[in-house]
Formats: C-alpha cells, sequence, structure tokens
C-alpha cells in the first residue's frame, strides 16, 4: 500500500479542526499539461469548487471557457485597445459591478499583473489526492474556518495578511497569492457566485504552502486549534484584585 505524501495527510487534520464541509484544494502552475486528455472546458471558478468536493481538474489557455479568466490568470494578454474597451464596457454596462470605467480602471492599478502563463496549467486538486506537492492551497470555508485560519497565520509571526478582496476570484484567490506569497480571502466575485450557486456562508482563504507545515504544527499550540485557554497564576491575581477594587468603588 503506497504511502500518503506528507501534504495528503493535512487534508483529514485541516477537515477536522476547520469543520470543512470541503477538501482543501491543492493549486500547482505546471509548465507542462499533467492530465493528457482534458479537453472539456472549465471555469476555473467552478473547478475551484469540483476540485474541492473530489475532482481533480487542468485549467490551461485552450480549455479555458472564461474569457475574463484568459486575462487574469495570465493566459494571453490583451492590448488591441478597442478590444480592451468592449471588455470594460461590458463589466460596466453589462455585469454591472462598477459605476463607470475610472472605478474598474482604479481597481485593476491596484491588482498584480499576471505573469505570462500562455504556456502553463493550472493543476487543482483535493490536498488528500495531490500528486505534487502544492504551490498553493485554498480553503473554502464559512466565517469561523476563515477566522481560525487567519488566527493560525498571524500566531506564526504577528504579521496581519495584505489582504486584497473585490476582485475577481481567479485573481484573487490564485493569482496574487502566487505571484506575492501572500495569505488572501475571496468573497468569490459577485457574478462568480451566481454562476457556480456558492453556499451563502462559503468563501476563499488562500495560503501559500510554505506556510501549511506551520500551521499544521502550531494547531496544538494556538487557542484556535486546540489549545486550552489558560490564565496564569499571576493575571488571574491581577483580575481577581481589579474585580475586588471595582466592587469596593461601587459600593
Amino acid at each position: 500500500m503506497r504511502e500518503n505524501k506528507i501534504w495528503q495527510q493535512y487534508s483529514a487534520l485541516f477537515k477536522e479542526i476547520l469543520h470543512l464541509d470541503y477538501s482543501p484544494v491543492a493549486i500547482n502552475c505546471l509548465r507542462q499539461p499533467y492530465l493528457k486528455d482534458e479537453t472539456q472546458k472549465i471555469r476555473i471558478c467552478r473547478a475551484i469548487l469540483d476540485a474541492a468536493k473530489g475532482k481533480t481538474q487542468e485549467v490551461g489557455a485552450k480549455n479555458n471557457a472564461c474569457f475574463g479568466a484568459s486575462w487574469h490568470l495570465g493566459f494571453q494578454q490583451i492590448k488591441d485597445e478597442k478590444i480592451l474597451k468592449l471588455i470594460k464596457q461590458f463589466v460596466v454596462e453589462g455585469e454591472k459591478l462598477f459605476c463607470s470605467s475610472e472605478a474598474l480602471d482604479n481597481l485593476i492599478a491596484q491588482m498584480e499583473p499576471p505573469p505570462d502563463n500562455s504556456r502553463s496549467y493550472f493543476l487543482l486538486a483535493p490536498l488528500e489526492k495531490s500528486e505534487f506537492e502544492p504551490q498553493l492551497v485554498i480553503f473554502v470555508v464559512n466565517a469561523e474556518g476563515a477566522c481560525k485560519l487567519l488566527t493560525f497565520v498571524t500566531f506564526l509571526d504577528g504579521n496581519m495578511p495584505k489582504i486584497k478582496i473585490g476582485g475577481p476570484t481567479c485573481r484573487l484567490s490564485i493569482i496574487y497569492p502566487l505571484v506575492k506569497n501572500e495569505v488572501n480571502i475571496s468573497f468569490y466575485d459577485h457574478t462568480a457566485r451566481k454562476m457556480c450557486n456558492l453556499e451563502k456562508d462559503k468563501l476563499l482563504v488562500s495560503v501559500p504552502y510554505a506556510k501549511i507545515p506551520q500551521i499544521v504544527e502550531a494547531i496544538d499550540k494556538c487557542s484556535a486549534g486546540r489549545a486550552k485557554v489558560e490564565y496564569p497564576q499571576q493575571f488571574r491575581e491581577f483580575l481577581q484584585k481589579r474585580l475586588t477594587g471595582q466592587k469596593k468603588e461601587n459600593g
């Protein structure tokens, strides 16, 4: 019987600690296709959920089904000003996600440009089935699960993640965390939530894999995990004296 790779073993642990309904999703950006016969057209916002539910999928330039994702994931660069104008017109007047092209331009200016992934492939798999050490792990969580993950992250070094929200799901849940090696939260952009029929309580937390073993090690030490909150003797005495003093003041 083949022994599970270490990251595959983390999946059950995270499901327990975070009370996950779905598996964490392992993300890898590969230079060669892994699923040789993958020809089905795929939307990556849908693929994240499918992977969380157990299906391994691969998205590249040829089978990507979302025009926006082709740009946001770096499959192609759009330099034609006429096409850019049409895209912005659709986002502003069609999807009605921004009040003006200027507002959309402001958002775009705040997002790191994606790398050239025209010859790359994004492999998405449930963490327990991933054959590759992930570059990124995406958690489909509720607010409590997100709170626990962010508590683990700040427990490690006290540094607050530089969270960016409000943009396209694929850009902020995959590209930004990969490019900047940063933990991030995505609520799914409004269009993607509707298209994917996402449960109302779910959101995404993306964690670079380098932090995952550290988080696993912290689970028994952090109160967001298994550690119990304790009151050191001196602190208990301080609280008792403070409480006693307040009672005297209140007569």
